[in-house]
């Protein structure tokens, strides 16, 4: 949750499931109404409840009281109200659990598009929007076609464009706006990072005889923090074939991030990032997100806490039997 991950990943949270819950207050004037939910999963009654069916939909997943947030909001209004882009519908997906606070804030800005409450975050987990803020673009089909930061307007207008001109349903295996190719080898030796003890070195200095294992988490998703619980048996099979771990948390400062891991013997090293400078480079969206390398830098498996998959591609990209890395914990689908 944002912070994107970020403002402080600010905000933070990343997010917690469940259903959908009902609003006890409601917003007047922009776009939120208390009806009984809609039949179907939380993508389908989001887009039934606000009108939004059929529509390009630039949706911001954020919270008050984070600065990015804000931003990205603001600049929302301001293309709306000016209709810069006159195909694009906005919504805004509101994380925060202060629901009365939340009110009054979207009461005083107007925004004057949908304004939708997520506290429990199962609309966030659907859109795999689990930090904030998180923008998604939404084709007329209802499929996620970008998901990241607020991207440039010239780009967005492009994007769109590109949107209104298609007549049939891409797929959900569409093609993502914005897809960023990583230079692993780069960033694994230009990525340099502190240990709790201060000792900071690069990423590739962490790195064996057969590669690495990077997990990107916070301290504040619950997602991440099974990752976390998770790692030291996923670190101990990795290790018997020189391919140690390391957790990376991110967008978090320092004394929250030693006051987590004080208390927690993972056995494994855990490197911090205050800023959102490994994030962007990394091109982390949610947590926990897992990034596998071989020796040489060459990325075998990047994408979700899921280690069987994980496994899988480790274990064709260091050419082992099939089963060799078998962890033992199912990891996470979400973050």
């Amino acid at each position: 949750m944002a912070r994107r991950i970020s403002a402080r990943l600010r905000s933070s949270a990343l997010l917690a499931g469940g259903g959908l819950a009902v609003l006890a207050a409601m917003l007047v004037g922009v776009g939120c109404r208390q009806e009984p939910q809609a039949e179907g999963p939380p993508p389908a009654r989001f887009l039934k409840e606000h009108a939004l069916q059929n529509r390009l939909v630039l949706v911001e997943f954020g919270a008050i009281g984070c600065a990015l947030s804000e931003a990205g909001l603001d600049a929302m209004i301001r293309m709306n109200r000016a209709k810069t882009i006159p195909d694009l519908a906005f919504a805004r997906v509101e994380m925060s659990k202060q629901t009365p606070a939340a009110d009054q804030y979207f009461a005083a800005r107007a925004p004057g598009f949908a304004v939708h409450h997520d506290a429990d975050s199962a609309l966030a987990q659907s859109y795999e929007a689990t930090v904030y803020p998180t923008f998604v673009l939404l084709d007329r089909f209802g499929r996620v076609r970008y998901r990241g930061p607020m991207p440039e307007e010239a780009k967005l207008a492009v994007w769109v464009g590109a949107l209104m001109a298609e007549k049939t349903d891409a797929g959900p295996d569409a093609a993502l706006f914005g897809t960023i190719a990583l230079d692993a080898p780069k960033l694994l030796a230009e990525t340099r990072l502190p240990d709790l003890q201060g000792a900071a070195k690069p990423l590739r200095e962490h790195a064996g005889k057969g590669g690495l294992l990077l997990v990107f988490v916070d301290t504040s998703c619950p997602f991440s923090g099974q990752a976390i619980n998770e790692v030291p048996q996923v670190a101990a099979v990795l290790a018997k074939h020189d391919v140690p771990s390391v957790l990376v948390n991110i967008g978090e400062p320092k004394v929250t991030v030693e006051g987590f891991y004080a208390s927690r013997d993972l056995k494994l090293p855990v490197l911090y990032d205050a800023t959102t400078a490994t994030q962007n480079a990394w091109n982390v969206t949610s947590v926990p997100t897992v990034v596998l390398a071989d020796a040489a830098g060459n990325l075998l498996y990047r994408g979700k806490a899921m280690w069987r998959d994980l496994a899988a591609a480790g274990e064709k990209g260091l050419k082992l039997e099939a089963g060799t890395l078998k962890c033992g914990v199912g990891g996470t689908g979400y973050g």
